[in-house]
């Protein structure tokens, strides 16, 4: 520090005197190097103390953590804007009530013993049927047992003996069938009810006795016989023009293992692998392979792909874009919220010509440079924040995500040139949302076995799910071998 620096009021405190450079430059070397030393450790603490209180306001409204983690007293904020629409359902949705059916299972008639004036006797008068109420009831489960028998025959003309077969999947002296293997597989798969508690259920409502070796046998069968799916599947995503990528942690061998999820509207892969990275991603073998439009979010492993077009979740740049207004008081970034929830809705109201007038278009993006110019004009104005212990320059979080809407500016816009591309990674935030709500009621997985077995199973029932297949059909289909397939879209 020399005396030029020191002739001012120090950053940290406007309530300290001016200290002129001749006083400063007349002090004790020693005294000059503790003044030095005191100058900079408050400089570090007060980035130290920033850098906190960062990380204490933020929640999901404002970065990626999940709602989960906002605990129950801190009130959540939605980003969602006001609309004009009325609560409740709106015009054209297809309810889901309970409506009459035509031809009803089994029909009640209740009709009156006597006459409500008279008294007299109607039980020969015929009636006729003036209102009808019908009442939609499960029966009682129960087991159907089905004996297969082996005849054998003897030959009247060369006296040899001949025996029938078993149909092909009638193994043993005894066993459990497709649908009662599906059904456990349904529960352990897509609701993550723990195996001690799927054979309760079986207990209580079926009468069966399963036993947990049994739901895990099933689940290795049913992961054997979906092979041919997956490769499928691989198939089908390869040929899609625009797929969602993300990644969460999950507890494996107790480490931390991640899982993977590539999907569209229609599909989805699950993959676990002990890397979170390009390793896993290669291995998954869809990221290497795929030439459309890849969704994510901004972490780089994804933009080591080169051979292919990236657009970037808004939803992260908007809860971004909120702390850094909200928090640190960035007015440029109210500006750029603004225009991204504006080039949104222009894509919302032109959706149906499939572009955007040239006009709008060259008026958002001009808008985009100039917010951009503002907010880097205003970070050089500020004073350079201490270099880490391994001496690179730290920045602001609003100076990186300025230099990440300057770098990465085609891919943040992607939405407003190609209305196929959405505003968000929304369907693999959601597909992959439901990994950790498995950690969480099911706990982690013993095995890596283990944790391929469930990613191969949950990616047939949500692909089955988005394709509109009877879940519990589709899963006996494949424990009889013959697993329903979709081929390249």
């Amino acid at each position: 520090m020399n005396s030029d620096s020191t002739s001012s009021t120090p950053p940290f405190s406007d309530s300290l005197p001016t200290l002129s450079g001749e006083v400063f430059d007349a002090l004790p070397p020693s005294v000059r190097a503790y003044i030095r030393y005191l100058e900079s450790t408050i400089q570090q603490l007060q980035a130290r103390v920033c850098n906190l209180e960062a990380r204490l306001a933020k929640d999901s409204s404002n970065s990626s953590k999940p709602p989960s983690s906002d605990g129950l007293r801190r009130k959540t904020k939605s980003q969602r804007g006001k609309s004009d629409k009325k609560p409740g359902g709106q015009q054209g949705r297809v309810g889901k009530g309970l409506s009459q059916v035509e031809n009803p299972d089994l029909i009640v008639t209740h009709a009156p013993a006597s006459c409500h004036g008279c008294g007299s006797n109607l039980g020969k008068v015929n009636g006729s049927c003036v209102e009808k109420r019908q009442v939609f009831e499960i029966p009682q489960p129960k087991v159907e047992v089905t004996e297969h028998r082996v005849e054998e025959k003897k030959c009247p003309c060369c006296g040899k003996s001949t025996r029938a077969t078993f149909p092909e999947g009638v193994r043993g002296p005894v066993q459990y069938g497709e649908r009662v293997q599906a059904l456990a597989a349904y529960f352990a798969n897509q609701h993550y009810i723990p195996v001690d508690r799927v054979c309760e259920i079986f207990e209580d409502v079926f009468g069966v006795a399963l036993s947990p070796g049994t739901c895990s046998n099933v689940d290795e069968r049913l992961f054997q016989k979906l092979e041919a799916f997956e490769s499928d599947l691989k198939a089908h995503l390869l040929a899609a023009r625009v797929l969602h990528f993300d990644e969460t942690g999950m507890r494996c061998e107790k480490k931390l293992y991640w899982v993977h999820v590539a999907s569209s509207q229609f599909a989805t892969l699950y993959t676990i692998h002990p890397k979170r990275g390009q390793e896993a991603m290669n291995e998954a073998d869809i990221l290497p392979r795929f030439k459309g439009i890849a969704v994510h979010d901004h972490w780089f492993p994804y933009f080591s792909y080169q051979h292919m077009s990236h657009g970037l979740c808004n939803s992260h740049h908007l809860r971004e874009l909120t702390f850094i207004y909200e928090e640190v008081k960035e007015d440029w970034a109210k500006s750029m919220k603004d225009l991204l929830l504006r080039a949104k809705q222009e894509v919302e109201n032109h959706f149906e010509q499939g572009v955007l007038p040239a006009e709008v278009l060259l008026q958002l993006e001009q808008t985009y440079g100039q917010i951009l110019a503002k907010g880097l004009a205003y970070h050089s104005s500020l004073l350079p924040l201490p270099k880490s212990e391994r001496g690179r320059q730290k920045q602001r979080d609003g100076k990186n995500l300025l230099d990440r809407l300057k770098e990465k500016r085609s891919c943040v816009l992607r939405f407003i040139y190609d209305f196929s591309v959405p505003f968000t990674n929304n369907q693999a935030e959601q597909d992959v949302r439901m990994v950790k709500l498995k950690q969480k009621i099911s706990g982690c997985f013993r095995k890596f076995h283990g944790g391929q077995i469930f990613c191969r199973i949950r990616s047939y029932i949500s692909t089955a799910r988005k394709q509109g297949w009877n879940i519990w059909d589709s899963l006996a289909d494949a424990i009889k071998g013959s697993p329903r397939l979709l081929g390249a879209s």
